[in-house]
């Protein structure tokens, strides 16, 4: 079974606050033209969309170097939309399922509040630093959220997000994880957009969910 974990790109879609909206336009229409193309404008993180290390460390990589391993793998979905933030304690106290895994994903509940402009609202849960610091010990590729930051709103020094990318882990926000919640038998393929110098690129994020056998214990 393939789900689809992505928002769709839309005029009237949440941005981040100060983030322009995404804007469409007719190049050629099939009156016109014989065909049909749509000009696109829009910020790099925009809907569903991956952060690469680049987005906020002078001497990160960016996106299109990675090796597109980096955005394949095997995914679990934690809930805690029943927190106010992500501990260390916490996710050690998955009994070691993060060590097992590629991805780590937050399901915080803010995804029900999509499109309604209060996605944008502060209150969701986040790995604080010492939570990150634990995510990037467990070996992962990267870790992703329903919400629209892996910091709170209005943090500037963006502390959670620097953690993983020196880890060398990718970030995924505005991810649609409500049908996978709880899940940790799923393929993740999130595959950004390729561009030169790409500091982040919209995702289109699928799941597959496989029946994964069980890691031998010495």
């Amino acid at each position: 079974m393939i789900l689809d974990l992505t928002h769709t790109i839309s005029p009237d879609m949440p941005v981040y606050p100060g983030t322009s909206s995404p804007a469409f336009s007719k190049a050629s229409t099939l009156d016109a033209d014989g065909y049909r193309e749509t000009q696109l404008g829009m910020v790099s993180h925009t809907g569903t969309h991956m952060d690469a290390p680049y987005h906020m460390l002078s001497h990160g990589s960016t996106l299109d170097e990675l090796p597109v391993s980096q955005f394949c793998g095997r995914a679990v979905v934690l809930d805690v939309s029943d927190r106010d933030t992500i501990t260390a304690a916490y996710l050690k106290e998955q009994n070691g399922l993060l060590r097992s895994v590629d991805f780590v994903l937050f399901y915080t509940g803010w995804e029900k509040r999509w499109p309604d402009p209060s996605f944008c609202e502060s209150g969701f849960a986040c790995p604080d630093p010492e939570a990150a610091k634990y995510l990037v010990s467990c070996g992962l590729k990267g870790v992703g959220t329903d919400a629209i930051s892996v910091d709170g709103m209005g943090s500037v020094a963006f502390s959670t997000h620097k953690v993983l990318m020196e880890g060398g882990l990718v970030v995924m926000e505005c991810m649609c994880l409500k049908k996978v919640v709880g899940r940790s038998d799923l393929q993740l393929f999130a595959l950004p957009l390729k561009y030169r110098n790409s500091d982040g690129a919209p995702i289109r994020a699928v799941a597959e969910i496989r029946d994964f056998p069980e890691k031998e214990m010495d």
